[in-house]
């Protein structure tokens, strides 16, 4: 059956629908349980420079529901960029694509227009004259912060110069706090590992400049050194003539043990 038959008759199993979103909201997609389709996210980042393009990241699945034979899945937006989620078939033929837009929220909102009073009448003063505000000015064009904080403390680190050089930026996801767990630091948004870090900014359980160092072996017990091959010599045969008396202590511990045994199956 061709791709588009197939999306044609299945249409109604599945919702995947592009979307504009902020930062911190989430979108939702929809497929029927079973396992009949598969899907991917490809993800290209935005006001990160030409070293953070085409890294996935900009969603992150937060939820998975299967419910009356269908199966939705919920991903919250994480930063700033364009996310194209692709669906397939279990032969990876593309059925359906939806791309999400994630923006940080921080556009000022527009300005209603307000029509100024006639001024024909010269009793009447004009707002400005008598120091009230007009009502354009009483519009407030504030735009609302809708970041995260920790996009909040990016954006203040590239302002005042600082990241990427006091801070480890993650490859994978773009932030840089981290967790030490074991010989690794470890990604708090994304669980990317890393043995190497730039500094204590934003690392939790930070040890010294520089990669982890492996745990040490515990030491070798030292090696026995003699004087001469005769000392060595010796040494051996000492070795030796125990080993051999243990042998025989051992043996000798058995046939008593055997001599019992038959003593007391005799009785």
């Amino acid at each position: 059956m061709a791709v588009g038959a197939f999306a044609a008759e299945h249409a109604v199993d599945y919702k995947l629908d592009s979307a504009s979103i902020n930062v911190g909201e989430t979108w939702t997609m929809s497929v029927p349980a079973g396992g009949m389709y598969d899907w991917n996210l490809s993800s290209e980042y935005i006001a990160f420079g030409p070293s953070m393009a085409d890294k996935e990241g900009v969603l992150k699945q937060v939820g998975y529901e299967t419910a009356n034979g269908v199966s939705t899945i919920t991903y919250e937006a994480m930063m700033p960029g364009t996310c194209t989620v692709t669906l397939t078939d279990r032969s990876f033929a593309k059925i359906a694509e939806a791309t999400v837009t994630v923006t940080d929220g921080s556009a000022a909102p527009d300005t209603p227009s307000v029509d100024t009073p006639s001024t024909d009448n010269k009793a009447a003063e004009t707002p400005a004259a008598t120091g009230a505000p007009s009502a354009a000015a009483a519009v407030s064009t504030a735009p609302v912060d809708t970041r995260t904080a920790q996009q909040r403390e990016i954006d203040e680190a590239k302002a005042n110069g600082t990241w990427g050089i006091e801070y480890t930026t993650c490859q994978k996801c773009g932030y840089h706090n981290w967790t030490r767990k074991g010989n690794v630091y470890v990604c708090d948004t994304c669980g990317n590992e890393t043995t190497t870090v730039v500094s204590a900014k934003g690392v939790k359980g930070y040890v010294g400049s520089g990669a982890i160092a492996p745990v040490a072996n515990k030491a070798a017990a030292p090696e026995t050194r003699y004087a001469n091959a005769k000392q060595a010599q010796a040494a051996a045969d000492a070795r030796e003539a125990a080993y051999a008396a243990a042998v025989a202590a051992f043996q000798k511990q058995i046939a008593a043990n055997e001599a019992a045994y038959l003593a007391a199956i005799a009785k």
